[in-house]
């Protein structure tokens, strides 16, 4: 995918100019994040599949923590409210090597946050209870604070 990018240049003669230059948007930052947009929208249409199920209808209705009408829900909720901040930070990560080649690194670190979400969300769905911990989850989320902290340092080391 090609993007439209201003760059500054300075020329002694002109001074300082907007040029647009034309970007190549990495496969991988697009099929990841078109990975995050599905995966919040099946669990989204999977909460509505649980709600018809289970007759619970009324937002927040749902208070056991073993059932699957709140597993749903907070795998639906967590997702959502990860989706935007990753698909910000592979956006901003594309701006940061383009033109360059990711790298094993960086590849690595996207592929991973990403399956991570999904780990996340099926520990969250296959868990005896959200009470207590679940590997799977816990795996996502770790996997999603280490890996998106070190992929945000890694463009700010890129920038700077």
């Amino acid at each position: 995918m090609q993007l439209l990018c201003p760059n500054a240049s300075h020329s002694p003669k002109w001074g300082y100019s907007a040029v647009w230059e034309v970007h190549q948007m990495h496969s991988t930052l697009i099929l990841c994040s078109a990975a995050l947009v599905i995966l919040t929208l099946l669990l989204g249409f999977w909460v509505s599949i649980t709600r018809g199920r289970t007759k619970t209808i009324a937002y927040g209705a749902a208070t056991d923590p073993t059932g699957p009408m709140m597993k749903a829900e907070r795998a639906h909720g967590n997702a959502a409210e990860y989706t935007a901040l990753l698909i910000g930070l592979f956006v901003i990560t594309g701006f940061a090597y383009a033109g360059r080649d990711l790298g094993i690194a960086v590849t690595s670190l996207v592929v991973a946050i990403t399956l991570s979400r999904f780990l996340h969300a099926l520990g969250c769905l296959v868990c005896a209870t959200l009470e207590k911990p679940h590997p799977l989850k816990a795996l996502g989320a770790l996997v999603t604070y280490v890996g998106g902290l070190a992929l945000a340092i890694m463009v700010i080391g890129k920038v700077l």
